[in-house]
């Protein structure tokens, strides 16, 4: 199963994509790292982003995308523009979408023998968050 995890801060989705196969979890290196919304307000940069993250995702193979879940509202909620960027990718038809609560990625981790660092795995720091919630998935998933 081969899954792209990703974390939406802002105007970006940063990805990482992660499978298990034959017992193990590999991380495949992919051409970009995350994907930007430059203009907001238009339909055509937003179809454009849509159109760009599906074809990544159909050029990697993935089985399936996972959203990190963010607060609608309080200290920590999430960027209003993070939230029409989720709306764009839930919408695409190629692949399917699922939004996943942090308690839920925790709750994976817990699962695993050894919690994997974005370095370690050959990832970039800012990406730590979209790889451990695709390992998340993974681990409950499978585990």
């Amino acid at each position: 199963m081969r899954v792209c995890g990703v974390e939406l801060t802002g105007n970006e989705a940063v990805i990482a994509i992660m499978q298990y196969k034959n017992g193990l979890y590999d991380v495949p290196p992919v051409r970009t790292t995350k994907l930007t919304l430059n203009d907001p307000i238009n339909t055509e940069p937003l179809k454009k982003f849509q159109f760009d993250f599906a074809q990544l995702m159909k050029d990697y193979q993935i089985d399936k995308v996972i959203i990190r879940e963010r607060a609608l509202k309080g200290k920590f909620a999430g960027h209003t523009l993070s939230f029409k960027i989720e709306g764009a990718l839930q919408l695409m038809q190629s692949v399917e979408v699922q939004v996943i609560s942090s308690d839920y990625i925790k709750q994976g981790l817990k699962q695993a023998q050894n919690t994997p660092t974005a370095i370690e795995v050959g990832l970039k720091k800012f990406q730590e968050q979209a790889m451990l919630t695709a390992f998340g998935y993974l681990q409950n998933k499978l585990g």
